[in-house]
């Protein structure tokens, strides 16, 4: 019968496993204490956080969020990455640390949204855009035409001022000036 405390646990990773958009689980056998809060500082300075969970309740959130991609690499100490941000970023980080410390982290694989990406797959992950390059390019591609009707319209509007100013000037006698 399980406890209070691990169905609450359990509702927990679930919460946070159905908000993160990617999850990376690693074995962190040889990390240290200090390696662990250090890795930990920056992950939360790329909107993430790094858990220890046991794997019967990282399971469980798992198959609660349609993540069972998940649960193939749910073997040994297990320690799991919730991105909710910036992925590449977090990626990064992530990757980082497993090559200065090869020994302590191990990369055993994630999902992004619910594709599972194997362990060497976290490096494409590097590749996509931030979230504020996404949005530049989203912006700019909606701008651009919006910008080139409008330079039509403008050239138009300009292009009847100046018919109506010629027009005007050639309905004037010579002799007087515009007003």
């Amino acid at each position: 019968m399980p406890t209070q405390r691990k169905i609450d646990l359990v509702e927990e990773l679930s919460e946070k496993m159905g908000r993160s958009q990617l999850a990376v689980v690693a074995d962190y056998r040889g990390f240290t204490v200090a390696e662990l809060t250090a890795l930990r500082a920056k992950l939360r300075e790329s909107g993430a956080e790094i858990v220890v969970a046991k794997n019967t309740l990282l399971r469980l959130a798992a198959r609660n969020t349609g993540r069972e991609p998940l649960e193939e690499f749910l073997e040994g100490p297990t320690a799991i990455t919730f991105a909710y941000d910036d992925v590449a970023k977090v990626a990064k980080v992530i990757l980082d640390a497993s090559k200065a410390t090869p020994k302590a982290l191990t990369i055993k694989g994630g999902v992004l949204g619910n594709t599972q990406l194997k362990a060497d797959g976290l490096d494409a992950v590097t590749k996509l855009p931030s979230r504020e390059q996404a949005l530049a390019q989203i912006v700019g591609g909606v701008a651009a035409p919006v910008a080139g009707v409008v330079g039509v319209i403008n050239a138009a509007i300009a292009n009847v001022v100046y018919v109506l100013q010629a027009r005007i000037d050639q309905l004037q006698p010579a002799g007087e000036n515009a007003a």
